[in-house]
């Protein structure tokens, strides 16, 4: 259980940072914008999977356009889109056997560690890449912002994987529809 909220932790301050530094650029000119578009066009275009070095299962997903790989995340997966991210990484509950379970155990984590906890609606069976998976979302304050967040979680094999979604809340629902494709699209090997 440890490892789970040091991990939820390190979740919420990877979309708190990415928000801050989303929305902490300064404005830029027509002609810099026009060349960061290009650039990101190009960056996504030369390296459009992400594949993980785990042994257990490799994780593969071409991201709709816009979104930009982290170099040198320490997850699995991890891309950005403006001041949202999405990523994937494996993780390890004392007592989830069965998705129910990993569900319980990661709500009681979160309601642990966020504050001002609302979720949204029931937790939802869906299939990822053929597989079982539960999905939930939920509001809450890190560190001073209001958030809203996409948990997933399926079992690859013996292992336990977690997708998360991550942005602003007054942003998140803009992006529903690439949550949707990711999550269609997503494969693990």
């Amino acid at each position: 259980m440890k490892t789970t909220k040091m991990l939820i932790m390190f979740i919420a301050l990877v979309f708190v940072l990415a928000l801050l530094s989303g929305c902490g650029d300064a404005p830029k000119s027509e002609n810099t914008s026009q060349s960061q578009a290009s650039n990101e066009r190009q960056s996504t275009a030369s390296t459009p999977k992400a594949e993980t070095p785990q042994k257990e299962a490799k994780v593969s997903i071409v991201p709709p356009a816009g979104w930009n790989t982290v170099q040198g995340s320490t997850v699995a997966v991890q891309y950005l889109k403006n001041s949202a991210s999405f990523m994937v990484a494996e993780d390890n509950f004392n007592q989830g056997k069965t998705l129910e379970d990993v569900v319980k155990e990661a709500k009681a984590a979160i309601d642990s560690e966020f504050q001002d906890i609302k979720y949204e609606g029931e937790t939802e069976a869906i299939t990822v890449d053929g597989k079982d998976a539960r999905k939930f979302f939920f509001t809450s304050k890190a560190y001073g912002i209001q958030m809203k967040y996409e948990y997933v979680y399926l079992f690859v094999g013996e292992s336990l994987y977690q997708i998360t979604f991550g942005d602003a809340e007054n942003t998140f629902d803009s992006l529903s529809a690439d949550y949707e494709k990711i999550l269609s699209d997503i494969r693990f090997q």
